[in-house]
This record gives C-alpha cells, sequence and structure tokens, in this order.
C-alpha cells in the first residue's frame, strides 16, 4: 500500500478522461483506513450524504415496521398512529440492547431486556416492573430518554436518511433525476419482494459490476444471444446521479402490462439509475427493482434487492403467478452468477498482487464512481476531471 494513500497525485491515472484512465488501486477496495475515510466522508459523517433506507409502501399501516442494519446502527422504520413514517434507532438507550429484528406489526416498541417501552415515534413511555424499578434514580425523566432518530426526508415514496446534521435538502441533492423520471411515477409503485444477500466484497466491487456490460459476455453466457447485441448509452446528467440505457435486457421480463404514459424511448428499453452513493433504481417498461448497497465492512456488502410494480398491475388476478417466475427468478439467476464473481474479485484486489489496468468505453459509469469516491474521500480535483459526455456502446445491459 502505497504511503500517500490520501494523496491527489497517487490517484492521477483514474483522474484522466475515460479514455486514457486507469481503475482505482485494491487498497481502495479493502483498505480499513480507506474504508474508514469513506464512512467519515460518504455514509456516516458529518458531510454525509442521504442514504435509502426502503419505501413507505413497506409500512403501509398504523404499526407496521421493519428494521433495517446501516452501517453498523440497527434502525426501524416504522408507521405511528398518525400516519407519519419514523426512523429510529432501535438501540434502547437503557442499557442498550436491540429492542426488535425482522419486520411486523406492533403497538408499541418494547425492549426484551428490562420492557423499557416506547411510542412509535420513538417516546419513552413507560419503564416497568415493580416496585417501579427508575423512581429512586434522581433526576430521571422519561422525556430525556427517547429513541434516537436519523433526519428523513422523502421522494417518489422512497425514505432517505443521513447522518448529517445540517445535509442540503433531498430534492436539491437529487438534481434533475426527478423531472428525467416523471413519466414512470414512482410515487405509484407498489412493493412486493425482497431478497437480502451477504456479500464477502467491497461496496464499490457490486456496484462497479452493476454498471458495466463487458463482463456480460463471460458471468451471464447463457442469458445473451451474441449475434443480436443491441446499441445501449450511458446519459449525460448533472452529476447528481448516472444513468445507462438499453433497448433490451438480458432477463426478458413479459407478461405484464407496460406503464401508462412512457416516451417512446422509455416504453422501448431499461434505465439502471444510479442515486449516488448508495442506490440503484433498474426502470423496465413494466417495473422497478431498486437495490440498495449497504457497506458492513471494508470487504463485506449488506445487498438488498427489491422489487415494486404498479399498484394497478399487482392488483391483477394473474400477478402472483406470472412475477414469480418471470421477474424474481429470472433476475434471481442473474444475481447468483454475480455473486460468485464478486468474492473473486475481492481476493485479487486483497491480495496485493493487483495493479490497475485501463477502462474500456463499457466502464463510463465505473469510471465516474471512481471520480465520486475520490472527490469525497480526498477532495475535488477539478484540474484532472474527465469531461461528462453521453457515450455510446453495443451490449445489452441487465
Amino acid at each position: 500500500m502505497t504511503e500517500n494513500l490520501f494523496s491527489h497525485e497517487t490517484y492521477a491515472a483514474t483522474r484522466r478522461p475515460l479514455a486514457h484512465a486507469s481503475p482505482l488501486p485494491g487498497w481502495c477496495y479493502y483498505s480499513p483506513e480507506w474504508y474508514a475515510r469513506e464512512l467519515e466522508t460518504i455514509f456516516r459523517g458529518p458531510h454525509s450524504e442521504w442514504l435509502c433506507v426502503g419505501r413507505v409502501d413497506q409500512v403501509r399501516n398504523a404499526g407496521d415496521f421493519y428494521t433495517i442494519p446501516l452501517l453498523g446502527q440497527p434502525l426501524i422504520v416504522v408507521r405511528d398512529s398518525a400516519g407519519v413514517v419514523n426512523v429510529l434507532s432501535a438501540v434502547c438507550r437503557h442499557r442498550g440492547a436491540v429492542i426488535t429484528e425482522g419486520e411486523g406489526r406492533c403497538r408499541q416498541l418494547v425492549c426484551p431486556y428490562h420492557n423499557w417501552t416506547y411510542s412509535l415515534d420513538g417516546e419513552l413511555i413507560a419503564t416497568p416492573g415493580l416496585p417501579p424499578p427508575m423512581d429512586a434514580s434522581e433526576g430521571f425523566s422519561k422525556n430525556d430518554y427517547r429513541l434516537g432518530t436519523l433526519r428523513t426526508e422523502f421522494w417518489a415514496g422512497f425514505i432517505f436518511v443521513t447522518f448529517n446534521p445540517a445535509p442540503k435538502p433531498l430534492m436539491q441533492s437529487l438534481g434533475t433525476l426527478p423531472a428525467f423520471l416523471r413519466n414512470y411515477r414512482l410515487e405509484q409503485m407498489q412493493f412486493t419482494h425482497r431478497d437480502i444477500y451477504e456479500v464477502e466484497c467491497n461496496w464499490k466491487v457490486w456496484l462497479e459490476n452493476a454498471f458495466e456490460n463487458y463482463h456480460v459476455p463471460t458471468i451471464h453466457r447463457k442469458h445473451i444471444d451474441p449475434a443480436k447485441p443491441q446499441n445501449w448509452t450511458f446519459e449525460a446528467t448533472d452529476g447528481a446521479w448516472e444513468a445507462m440505457y438499453s433497448q433490451r435486457s438480458i432477463v426478458a421480463y413479459s407478461g405484464l402490462p407496460p406503464l401508462e404514459n412512457l416516451s417512446e424511448k422509455e416504453a422501448g428499453g431499461l434505465y439502471h439509475i444510479w442515486i449516488k452513493p448508495s442506490l440503484q433504481i433498474v426502470l423496465t417498461s413494466s417495473s422497478m427493482k431498486y437495490r440498495q448497497y449497504l457497506p458492513e465492512g471494508p470487504e463485506k456488502l449488506r445487498l438488498i434487492e427489491n422489487w415494486t410494480f404498479p399498484r394497478t398491475t399487482v392488483a391483477r388476478p394473474d400477478f402472483a403467478d406470472t412475477v414469480g417466475a418471470a421477474y424474481y427468478h429470472k433476475y434471481s439467476e442473474i444475481i447468483r452468477e454475480d455473486l460468485r464473481i464478486s468474492p473473486n474479485v475481492q481476493r485479487g484486489m486483497r491480495s496485493g498482487a493487483y495493479k490497475p489496468g485501463r477502462y474500456s468505453l463499457e466502464e463510463f459509469v465505473v469510471h465516474r464512481i471512481a471520480n465520486y469516491v475520490l472527490d469525497r474521500v480526498i477532495g475535488p480535483d477539478d484540474a484532472a476531471r474527465a469531461p461528462l459526455k453521453a457515450v455510446q456502446n453495443s451490449r445489452p445491459t441487465h
């Protein structure tokens, strides 16, 4: 590992324009020091980004909740009796026990250790016991011991949180993306299914894999017809998000009606959207899949794959029969193939033998990911920044 871990000069090759650039060095994928700086500057520090923890329709009714570990912190997402969706710390204020895991419905949140009881908006409402256990604790007031809460904002049905005490508003962070996706009416999508994977790789390994198709003819070869490649493009954006578009997917979705009011381009293909730093949205003409990248260490990722469909589609009598085979099961084959290669890549990075090669033009977004990480971890280097241009290639995306 270089002694100049956080020096601009160390990463000059990655800062070059795509046609001349090289990937990040291996230590950016396994170094505890580098990962700690990512946590501080991207995910959990005072200048951290907005992070997606799910969708509001996962907690449709009062009392509905689910839990999610975020950067080592167990969280509860719950809808209270007033209809407000709250994101609370799942750590009891008494002695630190985790209050609950999984998902379900409740009227109160009760710690399993000493029965401290909280309302669904995090207020401590009872410390049960006979004799009353807290009566002799001088100056004790339940009002002083609410569950921790995270700053929360919403867009298009998504729930975002941040550890930043003074973030810029979510809508400002999203830039032009809401306007770009307006035809999909994402707020009308209904959550239907999720799969959770614990992957032995750095979060960037899988994210980069998801936004390049150079690997598809090798890793996913049984799903494609090499004789029928389809052109695909990387969109020019405002920098708050990245997008790639293809006229076909290597998973041939079928059997459900298309969304209404899509443009000809939207109806005829699919988008992969990266919302920095850790949310991916895959939009087809009939569905939205979203993927949450939750780092759990320098070499461990919690990957959550979520499916949503228009409410009118979910209400169809044939929905359950169609969606399992044509959507969930087909895509899980792709995931299993990537589950094999991503830990392989991680082992190579960890070996210390990796010397970065060169990017192909098919790795446009991968290059953007690397430069985003450098911007956050060591600071912008505007003199070396590659210009943002749309790029066109000819492999099918997935």
